[in-house]
């Protein structure tokens, strides 16, 4: 359904999934290893799994994010029980993404109801039919994705034309 063929045209700005309706698709299980031409976040809100990524095992539980870059090879096996979303970013879109793989626990109501919220603001978003819709879904992807940098400790340094562009809208006008 979501797995990377060669052929595989992306045209989406973003696509919101349960992880119900991933797992109701089949296929997801460590022995099916594959890969996304696009970014994935998967947001596991309740329940718990196992994750191979580059043959490394390791398990997840609620309230765990994992970002996985384009094209990097994994398997996930998520339970019958396991609660959540995954968020499939478009192949070629100019977003701060982490450059590396993310494996985050949340820890903390405040961090976890964060999260929550910039998923269901992403799920809506994704779902409405308003004219600026796309414009909406790549600003609120934008800071989710800054957010959960900021996470890690290691928040996303901005490159010398966002800057450019933060000063100018900084400066007043005269």
């Amino acid at each position: 359904m979501f797995d990377a063929q060669y052929n595989e045209n992306v045209s989406h700005p973003l696509i919101v999934v349960p992880l119900s309706q991933l797992a109701r698709a089949g296929g997801f299980g460590l022995g099916a290893e594959r890969s996304y031409m696009a970014p994935v976040l998967f947001w596991i809100a309740h329940g718990q799994g196992r994750l191979s990524v580059d043959g490394e095992l390791r398990g997840f539980t609620g309230h765990n994010a994992i970002f996985l870059p384009a094209n990097l090879s994994h398997g996930i096996e998520i339970s019958p029980r396991c609660q959540g979303t995954a968020v499939f970013f478009a192949e070629k879109c100019m977003l701060p993404f982490p450059q590396q793989q993310l494996h985050l626990r949340m820890q903390g109501v405040q961090v976890q109801s964060e999260m929550n919220a910039l998923i269901e603001d992403l799920r809506h978003e994704s779902s409405s039919d308003s004219p600026d819709r796309d414009l909406m879904l790549f600003h609120r992807a934008a800071l989710m994705l800054l957010w959960l940098a900021r996470q890690t400790g290691r928040p996303h340094v901005p490159s010398a034309q966002a800057s450019d562009m933060l000063r100018a809208i900084a400066q007043p006008k005269r």
